[in-house]
This record gives structure tokens, C-alpha cells and sequence, in this order.
């Protein structure tokens, strides 16, 4: 099965063509969110998929900022 690219996905996510759910399990990161969907003992969902990216969305930005040299810390 040929994936559908992010940017097509992120569009079809935001004009309500997909839910949650379709969009993780059409991107990279379809491997991740079934394990941790088993880790966290839930099973796919759409409001599960939704959470998921809430949460590594936030992780993502956190590390971006930690990594910026321009970041408070680093100066």
C-alpha cells in the first residue's frame, strides 16, 4: 500500500476529509502509535490518534526549544 505524503495527509486532516486516526495510520508514524497505544493499554481510536499527537506534538516543541542555542539558558 503506497502512503499517502504528509502534506497531502495534514489536508485532508484539516478539511475533515480524515480523522485522527486515518492520519496515523497513513503517515510514519503508524509503528510508534500502535506501540504506544499497547504501552498505555488503549486501543486505536480516534480520540486515542488525537491525544497521541497532542502529546508528541509537545515533546517535539519541547525538545526544539531546549535545543535552540538562542534559548535563555544557553546564554
Amino acid at each position: 500500500m503506497v502512503k499517502i505524503e504528509y502534506d497531502e495527509l495534514v489536508q485532508l486532516l484539516q478539511d475533515g476529509k480524515i480523522g485522527h486516526l486515518s492520519f496515523v495510520l497513513e503517515s510514519d508514524s503508524e509503528k510508534d502509535f500502535l506501540k504506544w497505544c499497547d504501552e498505555h493499554g488503549v486501543e486505536p481510536s480516534d480520540d486515542a490518534a488525537e491525544f497521541y499527537l497532542e502529546q508528541t506534538e509537545v515533546s517535539a516543541m519541547d525538545k526544539q526549544v531546549i535545543d535552540d542555542e538562542n534559548y535563555g539558558i544557553w546564554n
